[in-house]
């Protein structure tokens, strides 16, 4: 068994957003805290500050790819999270911004369906997620469940747990 975390800070934004100084902060915290050998022990950690599209969702990619089955893996995402109009959630990067009629350029943003796939191909069934953003909550929503609904299996899988700093509809503040 290995543990292996990716933590995602974003506190630079193209036009539109405002930035979010304590992204970077938080993430060298939990850095620390993981790196530390009497807590989290983690073998590997990956830090990505301010990432664009290509190098965040490749870098999600790896992470929960190629594991074993007892590996336990880490995702800690601080930034903005955005709804579409769709109402779809996304985790910005540093290319994203907004126009002035407040839209947001999905290109540069990662969906989370697109992260909800990561997740749920990997092989680790020891998969903790962590998203400190706005509408974090959404990213439960729409994720696979399989046979009866309960709240084990709503949350995506086996020894899977997602914490989130919002709900689907709430703002989540730098404060």
């Amino acid at each position: 068994m290995a543990k292996f975390a990716l933590l995602i800070g974003v506190s630079e934004y193209s036009e539109g957003l405002r930035p979010i100084s304590s992204a970077i902060l938080d993430v060298e915290a939990m850095r620390r805290v993981l790196e530390h050998p009497d807590m989290g022990a983690f073998d590997q950690v990956k830090v990505l500050p301010n990432p664009d599209k290509g190098s965040m969702e490749k870098a999600v990619e790896d992470l929960f790819a190629n594991r074993q089955r007892d590996d336990l893996v880490l995702l800690y995402f601080s930034g903005h999270g955005l709804k579409a109009q769709n109402a779809r959630f996304f985790l910005s990067t540093r290319e994203t911004g907004r126009d002035q009629n407040g839209d947001f350029r999905r290109a540069t943003a990662l969906a989370a369906s697109k992260l909800q796939e990561y997740i749920t191909d990997s092989r680790s069934q020891r998969q903790i997620i962590i998203l400190d953003c706005c509408f974090s909550g959404a990213l439960v929503q729409g994720m696979p469940i399989k046979g009866e609904l309960n709240i084990q299996e709503e949350l995506g899988g086996k020894g899977r747990a997602i914490l989130t700093s919002s709900s689907p509809i709430e703002y989540s503040f730098e404060s």
